[in-house]
């Protein structure tokens, strides 16, 4: 029996005690790893752990001595065979993304490296398998959204733009916005609303960015733009902050309501025209009569008075009524001046039409009948 005392025989079981922890280190490692671990000699499989079997859904039994390939997307295949052999010579440091059929036919994403060593006296491959599947299908989510959002973005027939928060410069427009506005793609992106002179009332921007700031979105305002050739447009502006780069930006859609506006404002005009053809009408109607009666008095005190100034006077001012009556009857636009005050009134003589009336002779006084 060798003495425990024996600095040689000491060191051997030392030797050896760590020899059966490494081990030991090393199985519990692999077996227990999040990630699948395989072991490949001539491209078939030699070892396998739990979570490459869980990966997969084959048992260790059914995945030793079968290729490697066999669990391989058949169109990745010569791809994945292509970047292990880069790795394996030293060619790429970064793990590769292919896909794998599951035991169920289930596809599944996985990214995956290997190297090269000796196993059980044989060289080897050793490879690491995690699943990504769930980040690839967000990563293809999140593209076709993406696609959608510039197809929406590209096809929209209303404008659509992306700008700067800050100070408002354009980083993208759709075709709308530059068949509309009349500017180049050119002559927009990089420069600002205000350098473009885009808001008729810059007063009216800052106060829609300010409910911006505050509330982060603008529902369907009626704002006007000015396009390139200097035409004023009315639009139904919406926007929201969005992040867009990595900064604060704006995304914004503009719908050309000017076509409604100008009808509205037609149906407007007409509306108030009809009040005005309506009290016009009843004014006319009651003033002929008394206007009338003067004027046979006047025609009455006139022959028995016929120098008399004050009459001759009174029967012009009456002439003058007249024609002002004249022009209301003939009422057929709304037009407006200015008055006292900031206030407006009708324009008769705008509104009526320019026939002329002969205010002199017995035309303009009614005889008696």
């Amino acid at each position: 029996m060798v003495s425990t005392h024996d600095p040689q025989s000491l060191s051997q079981e030392l030797l050896k005690e760590w020899h059966t922890l490494e081990k030991e280190f090393i199985s519990q490692l692999f077996f227990n790893s999040p990630i699948g671990i395989y072991i490949l000699q001539n491209g078939r499989f030699r070892f396998v752990n739990p979570e490459f079997q869980h990966i997969t859904g084959y048992q260790e039994d059914e995945l030793k001595g079968t290729l490697s390939l066999d669990i391989v997307h058949p169109e990745d295949r010569d791809m994945v065979r292509s970047k292990a052999v880069e790795m394996l010579k030293g060619h790429r440091s970064t793990p590769y993304l292919g896909r794998i059929v599951r035991k169920n036919g289930e596809t599944r994403y996985i990214l995956e490296s290997v190297c090269s060593i000796s196993y059980r006296g044989q060289r080897s491959t050793l490879g690491y398998f995690m699943d990504n599947t769930e980040q690839e299908l967000i990563k293809e989510a999140l593209r076709q959204s993406e696609e959608k959002f510039h197809k929406a973005f590209r096809s929209s027939p209303d404008w659509v733009v992306i700008s700067t928060l800050d100070n408002g410069t354009y980083l993208e427009v759709n075709q709308a916005f530059l068949h509309t506005t009349g500017f180049t793609a050119r002559e927009v992106i990089g420069r600002t609303s205000t350098e473009l002179g885009i808001w008729v009332d810059p007063d009216e921007r800052d106060e829609l960015h300010q409910i911006l700031g505050e509330n982060g979105r603008v529902c369907n305002a009626e704002v006007r733009f000015r396009v390139k050739s200097g035409e004023v447009l009315h639009v139904l502006w919406s926007a929201e902050v969005i992040e867009y780069g990595g900064r604060q930006c704006l995304i914004a859609v503009a719908r050309d309501i000017t076509d409604r506006k100008l009808a509205e404002q037609e149906q407007m005009r007409r509306e108030k025209l009809q009040g005005v053809l309506e009290m016009a009408g009843a004014a006319c109607h009651e003033m002929n009569q008394p206007l009338q009666n003067i004027f046979f008095m006047l025609d009455d005190f006139l022959e028995a008075y016929p120098e008399s100034q004050t009459g001759l006077q009174l029967k012009e001012q009456m002439k003058r009524i007249r024609i002002i009556t004249g022009k209301l009857e003939r009422i057929t636009t709304y037009e407006t001046k200015d008055y006292i005050q900031g206030t407006k009134i009708i324009d008769i003589d705008k509104a009526s039409l320019q026939c002329p009336v002969d205010p002199g002779g017995d035309s303009s006084s009614p005889s008696h009948t």
